[in-house]
């Protein structure tokens, strides 16, 4: 079984409007890490304050990286070169999928949507939510951040809001509720 896990950093807080900042991925098969993604990207579209107030990253930081659409396309090539099972994010279904596929059609790249062999796509945060694993609901009320669940987990979470530490702690997260919860994804 071949997971990717992903995270973006963004200029914002829209997905059909701002853009990824920083791209990352964890490529995991049989329980081992055997790839990763970690790239910024430069875009066109402006940095809002409170985005790089969250993660830090600065239109200086990204003005002589790769162009966006250049690294959403090795994005998508790297994801399908796995031949991924389970495309995994955290609460990116609402959020970082609908960005990847929104941006990729922009520039004219194939998505992740149309990949036949994929088991699927899995929201952690909403399986999480929906079955109140561990008792977060009572334990986090209304606050479901990852630096939140993954610090009640016992997991670390410093450096949050960088997009690949923030996919260490949902491949974290991921693999202790399914090995605690066999049937997560039945």
């Amino acid at each position: 079984m071949v997971k990717i896990f992903f995270d973006f950093e963004t200029t914002g807080c829209y997905w059909n409007f701002d853009a990824p900042v920083q791209i990352a991925a964890i490529c995991e098969k049989d329980g081992e890490i055997i790839d990763s993604f970690n790239e910024l990207c430069r875009t066109t579209v402006a940095i809002s304050p409170q985005a790089t107030k969250v993660h830090g990253i600065t239109r200086e930081m990204i003005k002589d990286k790769r162009g966006e659409a250049v690294v959403l396309r090795d994005f998508v090539r790297w994801i399908r070169n796995h031949n991924c099972d389970m495309l995994i994010g955290y609460n990116s279904k609402a959020f970082d999928l609908p960005m990847l596929e929104i941006r990729c059609a922009k520039f004219g790249i194939p998505g992740v949507s149309d990949i036949k062999h994929m088991d699927g796509y899995y929201n952690c945060v909403k399986l999480a939510k929906d079955r109140n694993y561990y008792n977060l609901k009572t334990i986090l009320g209304r606050k479901w951040n990852l630096g939140a669940v993954a610090e009640v987990l016992g997991f670390n979470k410093d450096g949050a809001h960088d997009a690949l530490t923030d996919v260490k702690m949902l491949r974290n997260i991921w693999n202790k509720v399914e090995h605690d919860y066999p049937d997560l994804i039945s």
